[in-house]
């Protein structure tokens, strides 16, 4: 390994470095972490591989950072060790190139960034499902405390940047956005790290304030904004990991999440016009509220806004516009894939396999219906019953619970009549 290693840093052309670092890829996966359990990685090539993967450019850093997961799944994951690591990385992000004042040109941000997205992304899974209430793994608690709980000063001065900026940013900022995203996602996805539980507010406010800063007007495919967009799905998709897995932490934080997402939904009137990303996001605010009808605050929380949300959100999502259209005559097939729900009995505030705007906003038209509405109450003979009631006898009524479903989504779908011309549409579309 150390050879195959030393031709990779010798390389003089991109094109030989890829295809070393690609080589020593294979290698490392044949011969590291399963297949050889009891094979350790010498501590000299770890060293020379964190290095490299600090200075590598953005190609040879994509493929290299392969090869630093499977050694850390193996012996940092698995096993708890490679004691070194933690304290090398912290050294090596807080001496980079774009944090404190760049002292160290040669190490760059966003690689050390990278290693640590890889070195969290394994703890997204419980490490062993079979457990019933498993512990928040040693090894995440120490990356989140020394490492991770630090970085959100810096995502709270980003996101201030674009505040002031009014978006404006650079490539490198929103590169950094969406890295830091990720990684919060990956450690509260399943656990939740004793360092982030005080910081939650801090984290939901920032993150919500990066929400804000989107626009859902145009279409915009700058990499930079692309980038900051898959940002803002990330925190919705951190917004329904808090309210599905900690609900201890997260109840008090509910009623400004779903503020956020119904600011958000209202966009889907410009569904036609958005891009894919923009649209994810859509449909990732239209599942977070679906997640929050599921828990106890749900009802208080969202049904003061059942009528906003079938009028000028869930509505406008499903009506027909010109992408469909282009679409269905494009491929009827997977058209009616994409837009209508695989599993009509599937319906829940737990899906997290949606995808797009209109199957979001049917699954949460869904969750509604099939929610209790208030009891309603009927006096059986009111009159007669109150002149032979006795002295302390209280008035009886009959309560009958009714599902929103009846109540509200019904009532508001027949004021839209079926068309009464149906023979001659399937008439015409049997001639085509």
């Amino acid at each position: 390994m150390i050879v195959l290693y030393l031709t990779f840093l010798g390389g003089d052309s991109q094109g030989q470095r890829i295809a070393a670092a690609a080589y020593l890829k294979n290698f490392t996966r044949r011969n590291v972490g399963s297949q050889s359990p009891d094979l350790r990685v010498a501590t000299e090539f770890k060293d020379h591989l964190l290095r490299t993967l600090l200075q590598a450019e953005p190609a040879v850093l994509k493929v290299l950072v392969e090869v630093f997961r499977t050694i850390a799944v193996a012996e940092f994951v698995e096993q708890n060790s490679w004691p070194e690591l933690v304290p090398y990385l912290q050294s090596a992000i807080q001496n980079s190139s774009l944090i404190n004042d760049g002292s160290n040109r040669e190490w760059d941000t966003i690689n050390a960034l990278t290693v640590l997205q890889a070195l969290i992304r394994p703890f997204q899974y419980f490490l062993n499902p079979k457990v019933a209430k498993e512990p928040v793994p040693p090894q995440l608690e120490l990356i989140v405390k020394e490492i991770l709980a630090p970085m959100l000063v810096v995502l709270h001065q980003l996101v201030e940047q674009v505040l002031s900026m009014h978006g404006r940013t650079g490539l490198e900022v929103d590169k950094i956005l969406l890295i830091i995203c990720k990684c919060i996602y990956f450690s509260v996805r399943s656990h939740m790290p004793s360092a982030l539980v005080p910081l939650l507010p801090m984290i939901c406010h920032n993150l919500i304030e990066l929400l804000g800063s989107l626009s859902f007007d145009t279409v915009a495919l700058e990499d930079g904004y692309n980038l900051r967009l898959k940002a803002g799905k990330r925190s919705l998709l951190i917004f329904c990991a808090l309210v599905t897995r900690h609900r201890k932490f997260s109840d008090k934080l509910m009623p400004d999440i779903v503020n956020c997402a119904l600011k958000i939904v209202r966009y889907s009137v410009n569904m036609a016009r958005l891009n894919f990303l923009s649209e994810r996001i859509i449909s990732s605010a239209f599942d977070v509220i679906s997640h929050v009808l599921e828990t106890g605050p749900g009802w208080r929380l969202v049904s003061p806004h059942f009528s906003f949300l079938l009028e000028s959100a869930i509505f406008p999502a499903l009506v027909l516009n010109e992408k469909d259209i282009s679409e269905w005559e494009e491929d009827a097939d997977e058209y009616i894939q994409k837009n209508l729900p695989s599993e009509l009995d599937e319906i829940s505030g737990w899906r997290e396999d949606l995808f797009t705007a209109r199957k979001s906003a049917i699954n949460l038209l869904g969750v509604i219906s099939m929610l209790k509405g208030p009891p309603m109450g009927t006096s059986s003979n009111a009159s007669s019953a109150s002149s032979k009631r006795k002295k302390g006898e209280k008035n009886k009524r009959n309560y009958q619970c009714y599902s929103m479903g009846e109540l509200l989504v019904l009532p508001f779908l027949s004021r839209f009549p079926i068309p009464s011309n149906t023979t001659a549409s399937e008439s015409k579309i049997l001639h085509e």
